[in-house]
Order: structure tokens, then C-alpha cells, then sequence
């Protein structure tokens, strides 16, 4: 620079600003002057006088700021400031008395509270042990954690200034303990006159993988059990009803009686379809005097359409199904619908668990890969995704980690990402075996790097077959002449976008929210409703393009070779340790995995071989997982209730006999669910009440041996499908497809940071189709939806919330949501039942809640309730049946299954 003076300003900058926050200081100094040049003219003639904006043109001049502020740093302190950052750190002189003191009363109690508890000879976390000496001379994965004569350079100085490693990582140490870690350092590092090692106090060691850890139940094969004896050998309908009763009777307990078949057959409905009966279809239940009438009924619910929707939903929980990215911009995934619509396609087609998994881990790598199995690789895309990452390369391995902890704990059930950054704490599983497991996904081309178009490259794999001519110039045509009525728009609006809009404008999900800015000012309402309109419309367009090409979402590699997947250390992939090659987890003693990586091709096939492991029959987890898993979806929970955790710390099998006959018969029925489902409801296990048993209940509380059917309560898409269903317009006719939008309080979308944005407009006939198909918008739920505890998409949900809350009552009593639904209710009603039969109009509304026969009381106390709001209040016939409809969908009787 030239200048050599202490006073100068660079002088004092290099001075007092590290060097490594210098390039972000001046990043931050340029960026306040782009924003004040692009504010300030702007400022007075959009915000008048706001103390704010009055700043804005001051940070223009932002770099001439720092520079005063630099100078100013010069006058006041002058070379005494800089010579006192040279001389800050004064090294006292000590015998070695006094330094084995200033170590014990100084070093050792900073050691000891902050950093042996992980870092010892029992728990090495990045194979550091601080406890000695000579172990910190020695170091860890990253090399010697002091050196002497290079105290600045130090490994366990710049942990505990943050520089590189963080530690300790439950918070930075006072500058002063991290002045006296240096001048320790400086002193030599002085430790105890008899080398003591230090107290790491309890440490609990993580569990090592050998004989006694693979014998864990979960982890042996499952072989199936011979049904047991039982005493009341009348009860039992099959199998399944040995093993439940024979724990019954060894606890001293009997079963509850069978469910009235009113009770049965909501039930059934409800766990297969996800949808309440008729009273029609009760009625005939009920009298139909036919020993099979339940078997055929199970028989009928199985084939319909709607078990796919309501099981399909399960799965999409499990695998945290959202179609957008999260974050800021939580911006559109792509097609990812036709991911949902593969799901419950496959599983009405009763399609095989093992296909099933297969293709969602390596669909496009089977022989001959079609669109469907394509479209099941789009399993890979559901993750959130940063699309402007702080630190990319550790936001491309969350990427990853999501991935993996999805792909274990959903078809494993194991915790496998618990050991990211050390050995599982818990389970025996080793960080390599983390990183082995990684190695499967390591050559996955990330989901895009920031752009939509990169998206496309990376994750939308296009079909395309011969061209119907007169449909693509029809498609062509209308996507012109709306891309022009667009533009047309947007050329409007141009000339008034401040510099930050234009670059604002090169991100679709931006462009309604820009263009609604300027209603009532450049562009009328009108204008700016077409727009919307238009916006919309080639949305549509893009999503359904003619047969002739057909997009995906879908997962694509890097090639036919992958490089090398290394241990990170702490996790951190900036510090990478040994390479590791792909390999399944140790404890299961698991074959070596059979790859055969060709440059030629497009992928490395280790997908492939994960998928065969996963599937296959030997393997001591798959099946299980599923058979607790379907199961739960009957009774409310699993057999294992930590559904996704079949490890140390998960919850042991409450009946492991019964889970690992039920995962041999998901094998024998050749991996078919439906099978199972069929034994499962046709157990007496399966048809009991409700009902409470006093001595029971106080043996088993939480009926821990199904003495009984747990009452539930429906989950949030049972709730909105039953009004719809209540009041008449429930629309199951349409299946698959785009997703809808329902429409949205503009509270809600007011509290986005972008009000609006992404969430379009339905058709009423649109908006009655069944929950499944609302789009899931990671930012924005919808409210009936988030009160009654829907899957959070951020994460693998394996089970649902039941919660009850305020917010519960009052949405069902207030939204705008159920007082519409109630007036389309009594209209509905009104449409067959005389206006003067106000009986008749009760009755009705009270079937299509309850579904059973009503009380001569139940009728009267709902005709005195009509009347009431007719003579005291004014309402009008119509009014008055639409508050006594609003009434009953909020019974507790509507929104739970006994």
C-alpha cells in the first residue's frame, strides 16, 4: 500500500478487523451503497418523510463512511492503539512450581467443565482426548492440537476462537478463559507435577458393534412363530387372535366385546378409505342378515379407488411429501404431484412392497425404466431445498443427510443419521457406517443450484413420444397468446421497477406479488386480475403439456463413476478424514454390496444394490417395519409405538411374537399389503369396542395388551373430507392430477413474506375433491388442516399429533371454511326435504353426521333449536338449518371413531 505510518487508516484497519471478517466488511459497505443508490431517488416519492428512507441516501455513501470511520480510529488512537494489539498478550515468566499452579488453578477447571466430557479415553469424539498430556500433543483426525513454538497456528487455539472447529459447540468461551488457554499454550503447556490424567466425570460410551449388540431383537432375522394355545379358544377368529388373547390371559385379563356392526363398519371405513359410510350403507350393514356380510364388505372397501388416497397418505407422511422447497422463496417443486399420484396408484394396484421400495431408490436404473418408475425416483426431491445456501457444500450434504435419515428410518427403522458427526450415542452404529451408507447417495446430482432452469437440468427428466401435430400447435398457440398477454402486462409495469425489482423479476414465484404492488397506481385492478389469471393459466399450461412430452421429477446422477465419499469430521464437510467405499450398516452383519460402476452408463447402479438390500427378504428390519407400520394405521399405534426407531432407544414390541408373525406373512403374501390389511380386520382383535373395563383399564392403561379398540380421533383430512361428504358435495369422482387450491383466509396469506404467493385459485368443483390433492405448500397450511394436526413436511413424520386445543373448537365453530360448508349443507338438505318439515330437515342433517338411526330426543331438541333462531333471532328457514348443520359437524360424535 505504501504506507507505512501507524496512524494510517489501512494500518488500523488490518489492525482491528481479523482477516477474516475484513472481505465480508467490505462486501457489507458495498452493499448498503447499492441499496442506497437504488433508494434514494426513490425514497421521498414512495415514503415521504419515514425516518427510514430519510436515511437512504446516506448509504451511498457507505465506503466513505467506513473510511471515516477508519480515519477517526486513527486520530483518537493513534500508534498507541496498534502497537497495544501487538503487546495485548503479555507472557509472565514462572518457575515450574508456578506453572504446574497457573495449570491447575487456571487451565485444568476450563478442560475439565468444557472439553474432556467428550473429548477422553472412553468417548474420542474426532479421536482427540484432552484428558492427557500427551493426547493433546498427539491430537485427533485433524492432525497434533498443539505444536510447540506455533501457538497461533494451533488446532486447539483456533477451536476455541471459533476460527475453524467450534468448540466447545455449546458455546464459545469467555475471552478470558481463551487468554489463559494461550498463554498456556505459550508457556509450553505445564500440566500437573504427577501428569494426572483429567476426571472426564460419567461419560457414556457409545455402543460397539460385536455379539452382544447384533443380538438385539431387531436386529436377528424374524422367524415365524407358532400361534400359541389359548383358554377362550371360541373367541378367536384367526391367528392373529391367539397371540392377543394369550397375552390377555397371562395378564388376567378378557377381551371387550365385538363393536355393534353401526360402529364397525364407520370404523372400517374410515381405516380403509379414510371416508365415512352413508347412513344408506349402515342400514343395509346392519340388516344384512348374511354370516359375510363383514368379510365382503372388508372385500369391497380393499378394491375401492379411495384406499389408495387414504394409505397413500400414510406413505407421504412417512417420506415428507411437500411440493415445495421451504425456506425464503419456498418456491414449486416441478411435477412432484406426480409423485403422490405414483403413490396411491401402487398401492390400490397392490403393488408389491419390495417393487415399491425398489423403485423409489432406483427406478431409473431398473433394465428397462418407464415413466412410472421414473416418476417414484421423485422420492429423492421432496426435501427442503436452500435454493442461495450460506455454505453450499454443507447445504448439498444436509441435502444428503436428509435423504438418508428418510431412506433408514422410514424402511429400517433405524437412526442411522444420528451418527453425522460421532459414533450413535445410542446405538451401535459407527460415524463410518454413516458415511458408508452415504456413499449409496453421494454421486446424486444435487436438486438444482439456484435457478429454475437449473432445476430442470438436474431434476426433470423429460419422455417424449410421437407428436400429435394439431394438439402441440394448440398448446403452442395458447401458450403463446398468454405469455403475450404477460408481457404485455409487464411492459406496463416495467417503467416504475426500482433496481432491485428487476432483479427481483428474474424469480417467477415473484412476479404476481411485483405486479400486485402496483394496483391502483401504473396498472388497473383489472390489469392486475388478468394478470393473476393468466399467471395461473400457464402454470396449467406448463404442468400439462401435450402427450407428446411428458416431464417428471425424478433423480439423475453425475455419471457412471462416483468420487471417492470421505468420513467428515464433526460432521463438517470442509474437514474430511478417511474415504470410505459404500456398505450397510455393520450391526446386521449385512452381505457387501454388489456394484458395477460403468463410466458408460448414467448412473453408478449403487442405488440398485441399496434397493436390493433393502428388499429383500433377509434382511432383519424391512418387513418388520411395515407390518408395525400397517398395523398402527388400524390400531392407532404399532406394535413397536416408536414406529421408526427399532433401535436401543426405541420402545421393545409390545407383542414381538405377533410382529414377527405378521412381517413372515407380509413375505408370504409375496410383500402384498392388502393381504395383511384383510387378516388384520378380519381378527376379532380388530372388532372389539370401545368400551371401558374398570379392572382392566386399572391392569392396563393404556392398553399396552389391546384388551380393547382405542377410540381416535380423525386426522385433519377426515375432518375436512367428512364435511364435505356431510354436506353432500364431496367430489371423489376426480382422481389425480395437478393439485388444488381451497381457498385460503387472507390472514393467513397475509402473514407470508410474500402475501399470496404460490397459491392459486380453484374451482368449486375443484376445491371438493379430497384433501390428499391440496397443494402442500410447506409455508402456507391450510388452516382446518394445520388445527387438527396434519404432518409437519419438513421432516419424516411416522405418527401423527392428537392433540386437543382451543383453536380446534373455535375454527369449527368460527372459519369461514365450516359456516360455508354449513349453509351448502342445509341447501343440499332443503333440495329433497319440504321447507315446512323442520323433523324431517333434523333427521337428515343428523344422518349424515352420525350415520346411525336418531333418537326421538335427539330430534326434538334440534326442531326447539331451529325454532328458537327462527322466532327470537329472525333467521330465515335456510339460516336456521345452516347454524343446526354448523352444530352438528361440530359434535364429538362427527370427528371421532369408536
Amino acid at each position: 500500500m505504501g504506507c507505512q505510518s501507524r496512524s494510517c487508516p489501512w494500518v488500523v484497519w488490518s489492525a482491528t478487523v481479523p482477516p477474516k471478517y475484513q472481505w465480508k466488511v467490505v462486501m457489507l459497505a458495498w452493499s448498503l451503497h447499492r441499496i442506497g443508490r437504488a433508494t434514494a431517488p426513490h425514497a421521498t416519492r414512495r415514503w415521504g418523510t419515514a425516518p427510514l428512507f430519510a436515511l437512504a441516501p446516506l448509504l451511498a455513501l457507505a465506503p466513505l463512511l467506513a473510511l471515516a470511520v477508519l480515519l477517526a480510529l486513527a486520530v483518537v488512537f493513534g500508534p498507541s492503539h496498534v502497537a497495544g494489539q501487538d503487546e495485548r498478550l503479555e507472557i509472565p515468566t514462572l518457575t515450574e512450581q508456578e506453572a504446574t499452579e497457573f495449570f491447575e488453578t487456571q487451565v485444568k477447571p476450563i478442560l475439565q467443565d468444557k472439553c474432556v466430557r467428550c473429548h477422553n479415553d472412553i468417548e474420542a469424539n474426532g479421536s482427540l482426548n484432552l484428558t492427557t498430556r500427551d493426547g493433546i500433543l498427539e491430537g485427533g483426525d485433524s492432525g497434533p492440537s498443539f505444536l510447540h513454538g506455533e501457538v497461533d497456528d494451533s488446532l486447539l487455539l483456533s477451536a476455541v476462537r471459533y476460527d475453524a472447529f467450534e468448540m466447545p459447540p455449546t458455546g464459545k468461551l469467555a475471552d478470558a478463559q481463551i487468554r489463559t488457554i494461550e498463554i498456556w499454550l505459550h508457556l509450553g503447556m505445564p500440566w500437573s507435577a504427577d501428569d494426572e490424567a483429567l476426571d472426564p466425570g460419567h461419560v457414556h460410551k457409545a455402543p460397539e458393534v460385536n455379539e452382544e449388540t447384533k443380538a438385539w431383537w431387531a436386529f436377528q432375522p424374524p422367524v415365524k412363530p407358532t400361534p400359541p394355545s389359548v383358554q377362550q379358544s371360541e373367541w378367536v377368529r384367526n391367528d392373529i387372535d391367539r397371540f392377543i388373547l394369550d397375552g390377555l390371559e397371562q395378564a388376567g385379563l378378557r377381551p371387550s366385546p365385538a363393536a355393534d356392526r353401526a360402529a364397525l363398519i364407520r370404523r372400517v371405513h374410515y381405516n380403509l378409505l379414510g371416508l365415512p359410510p352413508t347412513y344408506e350403507q349402515v342400514q343395509s350393514f346392519v340388516h344384512d342378515p348374511d354370516p359375510l356380510a363383514y368379510e365382503k364388505l372388508v372385500d369391497r372397501l380393499l378394491e375401492s379407488p379411495h384406499y389408495g388416497e387414504k394409505w397413500g397418505r400414510f406413505w407421504l407422511d412417512l417420506v415428507r411429501y411437500s411440493e415445495t422447497n421451504s425456506f425464503e422463496r419456498d418456491g414449486d417443486k416441478p411435477f412432484v404431484w406426480k409423485y403422490r399420484d405414483y403413490v396411491i396408484r401402487s398401492l390400490n394396484e397392490d403393488k408389491p412392497y419390495d417393487q415399491f421400495i425398489r423403485e423409489q431408490l432406483a427406478g431409473d436404473e431398473l433394465p428397462d425404466p418407464s415413466i412410472e418408475t421414473v416418476t417414484a425416483t421423485g422420492y429423492y426431491r421432496l426435501g427442503q431445498w436452500d435454493d442461495e445456501p450460506a455454505d453450499p457444500k454443507l447445504a448439498r450434504y444436509d441435502e444428503l443427510d436428509d435423504i438418508l435419515r428418510t431412506t433408514t428410518e422410514v424402511m429400517l427403522g433405524m437412526t442411522v443419521g444420528c451418527a453425522r458427526c460421532h459414533d450413535h450415542k445410542i446405538d451401535p452404529i459407527p460415524q463410518t457406517d454413516y458415511y458408508r451408507m452415504l456413499a449409496f447417495f453421494d454421486n446424486i446430482r444435487p436438486y438444482g443450484v439456484r435457478s429454475h432452469e437449473s432445476v430442470e437440468r438436474a431434476s426433470i427428466r423429460r419422455f417424449e413420444f410421437p407428436a400429435d401435430e394439431d394438439s402441440k400447435a394448440k398448446y403452442a398457440a395458447d401458450l403463446e397468446r398468454v405469455e403475450r398477454a404477460l408481457g404485455a402486462i409487464y411492459e406496463k409495469a416495467k417503467p416504475s421497477f426500482q433496481d432491485v425489482e428487476h432483479e427481483e423479476w428474474a424469480y417467477e414465484e415473484n412476479h404476481v406479488r411485483l405486479i400486485k404492488q402496483r394496483a391502483g397506481g401504473v396498472l388497473s385492478d383489472d390489469e392486475v386480475r388478468r394478470f393473476e389469471r393468466q399467471f395461473e393459466r400457464r402454470n396449467q399450461l406448463r404442468r400439462n403439456p401435450p402427450n407428446n412430452d411428458v416431464k417428471v421429477l425424478a433423480v439423475s446422477e453425475k455419471g457412471g463413476t462416483a468420487d471417492p465419499t470421505h468420513v467428515m469430521l464433526r460432521g463438517n464437510p470442509h474437514v474430511i478424514g478417511a474415504a470410505v467405499t459404500p456398505g450397510f450398516p455393520s450391526v446386521l452383519s449385512p452381505p457387501e454390496p454388489l456394484i458395477a460402476e460403468d463410466p458408460a452408463q448414467a448412473s453408478t447402479g449403487r442405488r440398485t444394490a441399496l434397493a436390493n438390500w433393502i428388499a429383500s427378504a433377509e434382511n432383519p428390519l424391512t418387513a418388520r417395519v411395515m407390518a408395525n407400520r400397517i398395523w398402527q394405521g388400524h390400531f392407532d399405534r404399532g406394535l413397536v409405538r416408536s414406529a421408526s426407531d427399532f433401535g436401543f432407544q426405541g420402545d421393545r414390541p409390545t407383542h414381538p411374537e405377533l410382529l414377527d408373525w405378521l412381517a413372515q406373512r407380509l413375505i408370504e403374501h409375496g410383500w402384498r399389503l392388502k393381504p395383511l390389511h384383510r387378516e388384520i380386520l378380519l381378527s376379532n382383535a380388530f372388532q372389539m369396542s370401545s368400551a371401558l373395563d374398570e379392572q382392566a383399564y386399572a391392569v392396563d392403561p393404556i392398553n399396552d395388551r389391546f384388551w380393547r379398540f382405542n377410540m381416535r380421533r380423525l386426522t385433519a383430512e377426515e375432518v375436512r373430507d367428512s364435511i364435505l361428504a356431510a354436506t353432500g358435495h364431496l367430489n371423489l369422482a376426480k382422481m389425480y392430477g395437478p393439485s388444488i387450491f381451497p381457498i385460503m383466509p387472507q390472514e393467513v396469506l397475509a402473514g407470508q413474506s410474500q402475501p399470496g404467493s404460490g397459491w392459486g385459485q380453484s374451482s368449486q368443483e375443484e376445491r371438493d375433491r379430497r384433501s390428499v390433492y391440496i397443494k402442500s405448500k410447506r409455508s402456507l397450511v391450510l388452516p382446518i388442516l394445520q388445527n387438527f394436526d396434519v404432518a409437519e413436511a419438513d421432516f419424516s413424520c411416522p405418527v401423527r399429533f392428537n392433540t386437543t386445543q382451543p383453536t380446534q373448537a373455535l375454527g369449527m365453530l368460527n372459519s369461514e371454511f365450516t359456516n360455508v360448508e354449513a349453509q351448502r349443507m342445509a341447501q343440499n338438505i332443503l333440495a329433497s326435504v319440504d321447507v315446512s318439515d323442520v323433523p324431517g330437515q333434523v333427521t337428515a342433517a343428523l344422518q349424515r353426521v352420525t350415520q346411525r338411526e336418531v333418537a326421538a330426543e335427539e330430534v326434538t331438541t334440534g326442531v326447539d333449536f331451529i325454532h328458537r333462531l327462527r322466532s327470537r333471532e329472525g333467521a330465515d328457514p335456510q339460516q336456521a338449518l345452516a347454524k343446526f348443520c354448523l352444530l352438528t359437524i361440530n359434535l364429538n360424535e362427527f370427528v371421532f371413531v369408536n
